[in-house]
Formats: C-alpha cells, structure tokens, sequence
C-alpha cells in the first residue's frame, strides 16, 4: 500500500513495457478485469499538434452545458494531476493514491497471470477511466498518446474521432512519411463514423482515400476558417460565424473550430454564446503562454518541425519590429537542426541550455547550426534568469523546444524568480 504520492510516482513512472505494443489485447484485457465501463460519450483526439489545445476548448464549452466532462490529456505541464480532470478540476493526490492502490494490486496479479507489464502509460489510462467510472461523468475528450491505431486509448468505441492535423513527429514509431503517420492517427476513424480534421492540404488526398474505403463522414474545418485576427485574443470566423478564443496563436483559430465543430455535433442545440464563452475560459498553458509583460516571455511547447512552424508564424503575427531571443533546448532524438532552421526567421539571440535527461543534447551541439548570436548556459535556472535580465521592454522572449523542457521553465519561473 501506498502511504504517500512520492511512493506512487516512484512505482507509476517506472512500470516499463517489456516490449513494442503490436496490438490492444492488453489494455483490453485490463478493461475486462476492472469491470470498467463507460456508459458515457467519448471524443478521442489524435494529431501531431494541437491535441491539447483542441481538447481544452472541447471541455469548456461542454462543461457550460451542465454536463460532467471527463479530460485525460499527456503529457502534463504544470503537475501529473493534469492528465485526469473533470471539468475544471484536476484529480486530487488523494484519488491518485487510492486507485494506484488498487492499480498495483491487479497489476501485480496481471504479471503473475500473463508474464507480462502494464506500463506507465496504461496505468494512467485505467486510473482515468476508473475515476470517470465513479464519478458518473457524462461525456469524456480523450487524447491519444502516440499515434491512434495502437495507442491505449484507441480500444474505446468512440462517438467522435478528430485529427488536429499531421507532421513529423515520433517517425521511430510511427513512420518517415506523411501517409504513414496519418495511417496510424486516421487508426481512431473507424468504419461508419464522423471524423474532423484539420489536416494540411498536402495529406488531404490520403484522408480522403481513407474516408473513401472506410466510409467515413469527414469534415475538413480547413474549408470554412476564414479571418483570422491575433489581438489579446484570436479572433476568426468558422462557417461564417464569428468566435474569439483565449489562446492566441494563428493555429488556434483552427483547434478552436475544431471544438467548436465538436461542440455542434455532441449536443446540436448548443446556443453560440455558450460556445464563445466556452472558447474564451479555455485555459492550456504552456501553449503560446504569456508569463510575464515586462519583459514579455512567451512559453511554448512546439517540440518538432510542424509545431515549430506554426509557433514562428503567429510570433510574426502578434510581434511588430520586436527584437527576438530565443530560449531553447530539445532531446537528441528531435530534428533541431531544421528546428533551429525555422526559429532563425524571427531569433535575433539564442540562449542554448539542457535539462536532466537521458536523451538530453549538449547546447553546444546547437551550436552548430545556426549563425545567430548564441549564449550557452548549462543551468536552466541560470539560463533562465539570465536571458529575462538581458531583456529589455521592447524586445521578446520566447522559451520553446519541448513540452517537458518549459513546463520545468514553468515551474521555476512561477516558483523561484516571479516576485511573491
């Protein structure tokens, strides 16, 4: 038994898969055990980018309906207890404790039976579905892991799949091609079913070939965006109407439409106030997050090729004749140097700094693919600290190249430099 939340995480993050997931029987099995069920809507989302964001819009409009809405999301920027949430409430240490309680005793009895590990990743699923279970929740948004064909969550039968969009990104799991990552995100489409997508135009034909053999209703969000405004907020039309939501970035107005979309389609009577004010309470930080004014700090998690794109394109749209610099750091196994490539049309500085982790890459390394003016500092805190007091009021600076990477920048921002 478990006595406190460091005991629990020191068991969780460690629960390693003996070998690469070739199909769902595991999960599914584990279901069947738990006596889990889910009598309840499901929204599963998969994509490259925006899976969050789009997620968090979803929750806030629904949750304005009355309705208990069930959110679990990976990975986590301000605390693991982000990943399970119903409605605007994170699962408490307490609820963690007591059904990884009960997680480790069937676990233990599942090695006995089968030989084999339910990892880290199944075992947050389960304590989700779990909680959602007792707590009688109404409707669930449900982000894959990695890919969707044979990701955990995909052993849902769903109401709704949505697709943010396809890039590169985990290609040593999911393939080196387009039409091979989007094979294993269109996974959570299945035959007969509504799917939306805000694919790029590039991999629309792959979509609709799918759409085509598996008889899917798919609705391309690309098609009615229109008008796209960055103020304090992001301003947009979708199907001709007018909608602002809270997190600012050009992509936005696309995650954004596919909520609002999804909204529709779960409950059709859903008035557009409600949608609006779901859309402008939407809260995920670490996305294109402001944190601080004077300077400005922006914090954004874009942590390969298709996020860092998007990411320079709204800095552009929301920066006038600002001066840039850049905080950034990535795990060896990401292409930063085309990552590097892109952030070098807005980076007038680059602070270059590593964090404790076995896939960490030496800054030093950077380096060597950019020509602008570079500062190496090793301490995150340090680099940090440094790079806010370098600049001035009129000049911005963005923390970018992983989602772990700025949630510690985050933590240390909030908790140890922000004056109390």
């Amino acid at each position: 038994m478990f006595n406190n939340i460091d005991e629990v995480y020191s068991w969780l993050f460690n629960q390693k898969k003996l070998a690469k997931r070739e199909n769902l029987d595991r999960i599914s099995k584990c279901i069947d055990m738990l006596g889990i069920k889910t009598d309840y809507k499901i929204i599963h989302i998969a994509g490259t980018n925006g899976k969050g964001s789009t997620a968090s819009y979803i929750k806030s409009i629904l949750q304005n309906t009355g309705k208990h809405i069930g959110f679990f999301v990976s990975p986590y920027v301000v605390c693991f207890n982000e990943r399970i949430q119903i409605n605007d409430r994170y699962i408490s240490n307490a609820e963690i404790m007591h059904y990884c309680n009960k997680l480790y005793n069937f676990s233990n009895e599942y090695y006995k039976e089968f030989n084999d590990v339910i990892p880290f990743f199944e075992l947050t699923f389960l304590m989700a579905l779990l909680y959602f279970m007792d707590r009688n929740i109404d409707i669930a948004v449900i982000e894959c892991g990695v890919g969707g064909l044979l990701d955990a969550t995909n052993v849902l039968k769903t109401d709704l799949a949505i697709i943010t969009n396809i890039g590169y990104d985990h290609m040593n799991t999911l393939g080196n091609s387009l039409e091979e990552i989007a094979s294993h995100k269109l996974g959570i489409a299945k035959k007969g079913m509504t799917c939306l997508t805000a694919c790029d135009e590039g991999i629309r034909g792959y979509f609709e070939g799918y759409q085509k053999d598996n008889n899917i209703n798919m609705i391309y969000i690309n098609d009615y965006v229109s008008d796209i405004v960055l103020n304090d907020y992001t301003e947009f039309k979708y199907k001709g109407e007018s909608y602002k939501a809270s997190l600012i970035a050009s992509y936005q107005a696309f995650n954004a439409s596919l909520a609002v979309e999804a909204a529709k389609i779960i409950d059709p009577n859903i008035p557009n106030e409600l949608i609006n004010y779901g859309l402008m309470n939407a809260k995920w930080p670490g996305r294109m997050e402001t944190i601080s004014n004077n300077p400005r700090v922006i914090l954004d998690g874009a942590h390969n090729i298709h996020g860092i794109n998007a990411l320079v394109n709204s800095i552009k749209a929301i920066n006038i004749s600002k001066r840039v610099k850049v905080i950034f750091s990535a795990l060896n196994d990401k292409a930063f140097d085309k990552m590097l490539s892109i952030l070098d049309n807005i980076s007038d500085k680059y602070y270059f700094t590593s964090i404790m982790d076995l896939r960490a890459t030496d800054p030093n390394e950077f380096t060597k693919y950019t020509q602008k003016e570079c500062e190496i500092i090793y301490d995150i805190e340090e680099c940090l600290r440094t790079a806010i007091n370098d600049t001035k009021e009129d000049e911005l600076l963005l923390v970018t190249g992983s989602l772990h990477f700025i949630s510690l920048m985050r933590d240390i921002y909030f908790n140890k430099i922000k004056e109390k």
